[in-house]
């Protein structure tokens, strides 16, 4: 007994074929985007699309025109040249395509803001990952190996770099001042960005840079109000910190 088609799939499969997104059909129809991605790939839409019909438009040789007889069409099967995404879809994965529907239309000024929070949370990580003790915290680093046989006895001959504490703490500092060089120009391009058409940005967007001025003109921190802005970078970090320890 044949089973009964899902309404909801047969819906998504036609607004698919209308060119909308799988983030798009998740909205429309109420239903999660691996539901959606599900369908697409147990009924082949890909596969199964019939072309979408022109009238208003037609291109190619006046009527009885026969320059095209014998020659074969040059597009390849499967054509995927009309399709809204078609170059992403064929090159890059699908994980990667969704994001991208994602922040597709996302703001300028906020995906900047988004790298802003990611550089920041960084340098923040990194003062765990690359905190020096004392001065005779040593690092002995594996840097290559063989192995050896002789006439009495087969073994391994290892090298090993020694980091001491001066080296890695000027390596962490020469870093952390390329780092912060980096945030520094990413907020002063944001603030161009914000002055450059003041009229049209959000509350939200002008208030980010305000809380940021503010904190830079302070010499004390806890003078400042705090907007939430360091408890949300520090929460991200501290997140990646606990998953990386329950591995």
């Amino acid at each position: 007994m044949s089973r009964t088609p899902n309404e909801k799939a047969l819906e998504a499969h036609d607004l698919y074929r209308q060119g909308r997104l799988l983030v798009e059909i998740s909205d429309a129809l109420g239903v999660p985007v691996g539901t959606v991605r599900s369908w697409k790939n147990r009924q082949k839409w890909d596969c199964n699309a019939t072309p979408k019909r022109n009238v208003a438009k037609r291109r190619g040789g006046q009527p009885g025109n026969k320059n095209a007889v014998g020659h074969a069409s040059s597009s390849p099967a499967e054509n995927k040249n009309a399709e809204k995404h078609g170059f992403f879809s064929k090159w890059l994965p699908e994980e990667t395509q969704e994001i991208l529907q994602v922040i597709g239309g996302s703001n300028p000024l906020d995906l900047l803001w988004d790298n802003i929070q990611l550089q920041y949370a960084a340098i923040v990580r990194a003062q765990k990952i690359m905190h020096v003790k004392d001065q005779d915290d040593m690092t002995k680093v594996l840097k290559r190996q063989k192995e050896t046989s002789g006439l009495s006895f087969d073994g391994w001959e290892k090298e090993y770099e020694l980091q001491f504490a001066w080296d890695k703490q000027a390596n962490f500092l020469q870093a952390q001042s390329r780092a912060m060089k980096t945030l520094e120009s990413m907020i002063k391009q944001y603030d161009e960005m914000l002055h450059k058409d003041w009229a049209a940005a959000t509350e939200e967007q002008k208030a980010r840079i305000a809380a940021l001025k503010a904190k830079a003109q302070t010499d004390d921190p806890g003078s400042t109000e705090d907007d939430g802005f360091m408890a949300a970078l520090i929460g991200k970090v501290d997140e990646v910190w606990s998953d990386e320890s329950g591995e």
